[in-house]
């Protein structure tokens, strides 16, 4: 059962009269207060313009992702440090991520917005490249590939925002805002 001003109980059009009509308590407001789910990821890229890839041990496992993850926003964690951590806890290297290149927001029906927060991650080199140690817990393996074979491996979505990234990164401009990868 919904706690009283859950979202799950309340229609969205109920919720907004009642938030107009002044009728929450404040506990109840933020409660009622529609969601969004957080993530931060980095844009990585080998010397050859290859971008850095990885495969999720969860999910849908024939679907690959940037590196990255969920914000601990209820923690008090930012999207930069959320990067930095992802980072460090799927591919083992402690790197500052650089300048964000796109915030790409989302949404499906019945379900809560999806905020993803892009990272510069600069250019890997083969040294670094070779000191990735993947939490086998996360992530089933890494690989670089070229901007061409992003169909076959990542979600339309994703693709369109890494595309944005590389954009961004090679222009100098940005950030941009996306919707489902769309500026």
């Amino acid at each position: 059962m919904p706690h009283p001003g859950s979202p799950a109980g309340l229609d969205p059009a109920r919720r907004s009269a009642l938030e107009h009509a002044g009728a929450l308590d404040a506990a109840s407001h933020r409660a009622n207060r529609p969601k969004a789910v957080t993530a931060a990821s980095v844009v990585f890229t080998a010397a050859d313009g290859r971008i850095l890839l990885v495969q999720p041990a969860y999910g849908r496992t024939d679907r690959w992702h940037l590196p990255g993850g969920g914000i601990d926003s209820d923690l008090g964690e930012t999207p930069r440090a959320a990067a930095r951590r992802e980072v460090h806890e799927e591919l083992g290297l402690d790197l500052a991520p650089g300048r964000l290149l796109a915030v790409n927001w989302s949404h499906k029906p019945g379900r809560p917005a999806r905020i993803r927060f892009l990272y510069d991650g600069g250019v890997l080199d083969a040294a670094t490249l070779a000191r990735i140690r993947l939490d086998r817990t996360e992530l089933l393996q890494w690989r670089t590939v070229a901007p061409e074979e992003l169909p076959a491996l990542v979600k339309p979505a994703l693709r369109r925002q890494i595309t944005a990234c590389l954009t961004v990164r090679a222009t100098g401009g940005g950030p941009v805002e996306l919707h489902a990868g769309r500026g």
